[in-house]
């Protein structure tokens, strides 16, 4: 049965609903669909300066850093991220702003109007509209997040401005492969041909340079080109004639570094007084989210082992603090729960675990077997939500107890749904 279109006076809603209903069951990789249909409506024809920005993680904290950076300096920003935690709003902003319903329908009404047959998937349909917004919108930079790996995913099919590396590490190998090298080389599919490629990886696989210098990209490196080094309460960045210390920001200083260094190669870093008030104030939804004061509770997306590990490092702040730690975690199904567990397990002195509902959810019995393989803990508390668990843990938390709600954005989503009512 065909599914009816929407119109433009439909709800933002029934439109998501549609772009979920008519997600083709199998489709061919490659970008030839998604490019067609972006030039049949005129989306890759556009002034603004599109800096693409891929990585295993940190690419949402990145992205906001630059965005916060440029419009600072009174450019007008569009920035495409996605999944989104609460609303699908979430995923495009301008000019640090989520927008009215209504563009995301106009854009999805435009796209239905241009693709004609061409079958597309929920995160093509998404990213195409977040284009249209853009050029409708005339902004003089994009921000676009990669969704999956580099290479042929839909944000692909634009010429960048820069491209940005932030993280590889291992996720999604059932795509991406299973080894650094393998992820790094696909990231590496948006680098083009004497255009910036800023990576800030800490250990930058060869297979990620090497692609680099077949194609003449115009590599910039952690490490060589440019270096970090993060203190107690300071962060430095050195990149050629800058040397820069500034109070420690509440994101990662790899991500700050990169971001900095971006702007730092296409001349646009601002002035030292403008990054330090940026970085002083900048905050990003899900990653290290303090969600309540008395009980002390934060919330945070980690779901790989890379991510777990600044996790890591933020409750060893607490723990040297005297805080007891209480984790409650909740994760899809095909991340690494064991690699994920062993990065924090040690500073954890209790563990509640729950289930996460729909097709990828993980159950609280399956992260238990993970965590058994790894932790001494005898008692570890099981929940068939991430709500139930707060209802129970909540009232019982002591003064001297941190919680910390991690393991997948749609667990962070669960947490702030829940403090909001």
């Amino acid at each position: 049965m065909t599914k009816k279109t929407p119109s433009q006076s439909s709800s933002l809603d029934d439109w998501l609903f549609y772009l979920e209903s008519v997600h083709p069951a199998n489709i061919a990789m490659g970008l030839e669909r998604v490019a067609n249909v972006a030039n049949n409506i005129g989306l890759l024809n556009t002034p603004s300066k599109i800096i693409l920005i891929a990585g295993t993680n940190g690419k949402g904290t990145t992205a906001r850093c630059l965005e916060s950076l440029l419009l600072a300096q009174g450019f007008s920003v569009g920035t495409y991220a996605s999944p989104h935690l609460i609303r699908y709003n979430e995923r495009v902003r301008v000019n640090g702003e989520e927008l009215a319903d209504q563009f995301h329908i106009d854009a999805f009404h435009q796209l239905e109007q241009g693709r004609k047959d061409t079958p597309l998937t929920y995160f093509e349909y998404g990213t195409l509209g977040a284009l249209a917004i853009f050029k409708r919108c005339n902004v003089d930079y994009v921000l676009l997040e990669v969704g999956l790996g580099g290479r042929f995913d839909a944000t692909n099919i634009v010429t960048p401005f820069a491209s940005v590396i932030t993280t590889i590490d291992l996720d999604h190998k059932e795509y991406l492969g299973d080894t650094r090298e393998l992820v790094a080389y696909d990231k590496a599919g948006i680098f083009r041909e004497n255009t910036p490629a800023i990576i800030g990886d800490l250990n930058i696989p060869h297979t990620m340079t090497d692609y680099g210098k077949e194609i003449n990209a115009n590599m910039t490196l952690s490490g060589s080109d440019f270096i970090f080094k993060e203190n107690a309460e300071s962060f430095n960045w050195q990149y050629k004639e800058h040397n820069l210390e500034i109070d420690k920001p509440a994101i990662p200083c790899q991500n700050a570094a990169t971001a900095l260094t971006t702007l730092s190669v296409l001349n646009l870093l601002p002035s030292e007084s403008i990054i330090r008030s940026c970085l002083a104030n900048l905050v990003v939804e899900g990653r290290f989210q303090q969600l309540s004061i008395e009980p002390l509770v934060f919330t945070d997306v980690a779901h790989n082992p890379e991510s777990a590990r600044y996790l890591a490092n933020k409750l060893s702040s607490y723990k040297d603090k005297g805080f007891k730690i209480h984790a409650l975690a909740a994760m899809l199904a095909d991340k690494d729960k064991a690699g994920v567990f062993k990065e924090v397990s040690h500073l954890v002195d209790e563990w509640s675990l729950a289930s996460l509902s729909g097709p990828r959810g993980d159950t609280a019995s399956n992260l238990q077997n993970a965590l058994h393989e790894l932790s001494h803990h005898n008692t570890i508390n099981s929940y068939d939500s991430v709500a139930q668990a707060l209802n129970v843990i909540l009232p019982e938390q002591q003064s001297d107890t941190m919680l910390i709600i991690f393991g997948s954005f749609f667990t962070v989503a669960g947490a702030i749904n829940y403090f909001k009512k």
